[in-house]
């Protein structure tokens, strides 16, 4: 189906009966029916680090492209978990890629260009070079740099805000983008357990459902298959975890902690809800080591009254309200401290 058809229907779109699940700018929707009208070889970038969330757009995006024509290609700078590898064309990522082979680039899921996980002379190419860049984004703390910025702070997922264009463009549904989108809506959501679940998220995620999307293997995959290793790894956190007087949840783990326990980073995933849940504190922190001399922090709080977004821009990160994070350069030490009280 050629792109001019939704030209027409931007034109049309305030006397149309499609009714949004949320609000976009005109000239955005316009500018983005344009952008994918006029390209042909179209890159995707998933943030570093990728969860369900980014990897859900990615490939539902993908697979739309391939329908109406397009030659997408998806990247990651690092590589995609397992547990989503059972997303179509998932085994298309790559981590590198040459910036002149596309005339368009989307980003996904990515609040900062530093979340693109590219550097030097190529970061500066996606940000400022000649290929359109558009950004599709959740997050708050988002810094609009693409020449479309599609942003919905208020959107449980990133995956809903695509879900949205789809309706809009009247973009057929498989089962296979169904499954990639609601993907994102449940790992963002935590299986709809976080505090960003709303009625719109359950109402997008039954029609969904009713579009083909295989729950049953999202949850399967997203939440209850694990390995061995990963339990060993969770323990470990677990078992040296501390409340600091400030009523904060810290936990910490090394470089070297993944080669004992013969796991990885991508193990990690899921853990810090755990460490959320602890009776009587106010804020959880998980500090943990990667390979490149960096110290990544992942925060998330239950309270209403806290804005974690503040904490982590002092680290030149950001996130959401209740789930933010932050890369810094650095290494964890482990110290030991003693207290006498009196008898």
């Amino acid at each position: 189906m050629s792109w001019n058809y939704f030209k027409y229907l931007i034109i049309l779109f305030p006397k149309t009966s499609i009714t949004p699940v949320m609000n976009f700018d005109l000239q955005n929707l316009s500018d983005f029916a344009e952008l994918i009208n006029d390209a042909t070889r179209i890159l995707i970038i998933s943030h570093r680090n990728p969860d369900p969330d980014t990897i859900g757009s990615n490939l539902a995006l993908f697979n739309w492209l391939e329908t109406i024509g397009k030659k997408p290609q998806s990247v990651c700078k690092d590589m995609i978990p397992g547990t989503c590898s059972f997303l179509k064309r998932s085994e298309n990522y790559l981590t590198t890629f040459d910036y002149e082979d596309y005339d368009l680039i989307i980003t996904v899921d990515t609040s900062s260009p530093e979340q693109f996980g590219f550097n030097g002379e190529l970061l500066e190419k996606i940000v400022s070079g000649p290929t359109p860049l558009i950004i599709i984004d959740h997050h708050k703390t988002n810094r609009t740099c693409g020449k479309v910025n599609i942003i919905n702070d208020k959107a449980a997922s990133t995956t809903l805000i695509i879900h949205s264009l789809f309706r809009i463009f009247d973009v057929r549904v498989t089962p296979a983008i169904a499954t990639c989108l609601l993907s994102g809506l449940y790992g963002d959501t935590g299986s709809f357990m976080h505090s960003n679940t709303d009625s719109e998220s359950m109402e997008i995620a039954a029609e969904l459902i009713q579009k083909g999307a295989d729950h049953t293997r999202i949850v399967k995959n997203l939440f209850k298959t694990r390995p061995l290793e990963q339990l060993y790894l969770w323990g470990k956190i677990f078992s040296e975890a501390a409340m600091t007087d400030k009523d904060i949840v810290v936990a910490a783990v090394q470089d070297k902690d993944y080669e004992r326990l013969h796991t990885d980073p991508q193990s990690l995933n899921g853990v810090i809800d755990y460490l959320n849940s602890v009776k009587d504190s106010k804020i959880s922190a998980l500090l943990t080591e990667d390979n490149k001399g960096n110290i990544k922090g992942s925060l998330r709080t239950r309270r209403d009254d806290i804005d974690l977004t503040e904490i982590a821009k002092d680290f030149g990160g950001g996130g959401h309200k209740k789930a933010s994070g932050f890369t810094i350069p650095g290494r964890l030490k482990k110290e030991l401290h003693w207290k006498i009280i009196p008898g």
